[in-house]
């Protein structure tokens, strides 16, 4: 795949990322690009997505890591594509464990289990001094019919990426990382659970394949960066409550999500 930083972009894009970032100001639903422009390839999504991040940089975001999209052979298979795909995590999505979650900006949240791994300090060899640690992501499934979109849109909408929780790290040569057994639950009654093997070809693969695509898309990851693999079990509707995720030898991560309190107007 051709190196898709610096392309140059047209009308049509601006036509779909103006409403798509209004419609995030606003915390309403979207309509995918392939409902406007049915023609749109990857080429262009991925160029309209490395344009969201440029705009939220702007704004004074930052780059924090990448994220795996469909992985795992089910989700492919579903999409009907055949690799995964990558999206931007930004700094201004994380929280950690112990954190208290608004659901103001929301349109349609969700939660799924995985694993993130940051990246040693030295380039030499990446493969020495990575670190593991639990992230239990949080994207917001924002399109107007959540039940009905495809990879392409996925792409241009950055996989819906919004806020994750981090918990704490351990050195990954020191934990057998397809073998980690991941549960959920809210307010005391399991909700998820899965193996961390379920990501697309185990860890190790999966970690390689999202460096590999952000590359691809004219991004080389950065030391510190935080790259979080497939998801581990099913994907769930984030509701307000008390979470408690167990991922075994790398601890426990908790958090509480509360609905978002929107003030009455005032009659004037």
């Amino acid at each position: 795949m051709a190196t898709l930083a610096g392309c140059a972009t047209d009308g049509a894009d601006s036509t779909y990322l103006g409403p798509f970032i209004a419609a995030e100001h606003a915390a309403t639903p979207f309509d995918p690009i392939t409902a406007s422009r049915p023609t749109a390839d990857f080429a262009s999504a991925y160029r309209i997505q490395q344009r969201y991040v440029r705009h939220r940089l702007r704004a004074g975001d930052t780059v924090a890591g990448y994220k795996g999209g469909l992985m795992s052979h089910a989700s492919l298979k579903a999409r009907n594509v055949a690799e995964p795909l990558v999206a931007v995590l930004f700094g201004s999505g994380r929280a950690d464990d112990g954190a208290t979650i608004s659901l103001c900006g929301y349109r349609k949240a969700s939660f799924e289990l995985k694993l993130g791994y940051l990246l040693p300090s030295s380039s030499a060899d990446r493969s020495r001094g990575v670190m593991v640690l639990p992230v239990i992501d949080l994207p917001d499934i924002a399109y107007r019919d959540p039940d009905h979109y495809n990879a392409i849109d996925m792409v241009a909408a950055n996989v819906s990426t919004a806020r994750y929780v981090r918990g704490a790290m351990r050195d990954a040569d020191r934990v057998d990382l397809d073998g980690v057994r991941v549960s959920l639950t809210r307010d005391g009654q399991p909700i998820a659970s899965g193996l961390s093997a379920e990501s697309l070809g185990g860890q190790r693969r999966s970690l390689d394949t999202v460096l590999t695509l952000a590359r691809r898309t004219g991004r080389d990851a950065r030391p510190g960066d935080l790259i979080v693999t497939g998801k581990i079990g099913d994907r769930g509707w984030l509701l307000p409550g008390r979470y408690s995720a167990n991922y075994g030898p790398l601890g426990m991560v908790r958090f509480t999500v509360v609905a978002c309190a929107v003030r009455p107007a005032v009659a004037s």
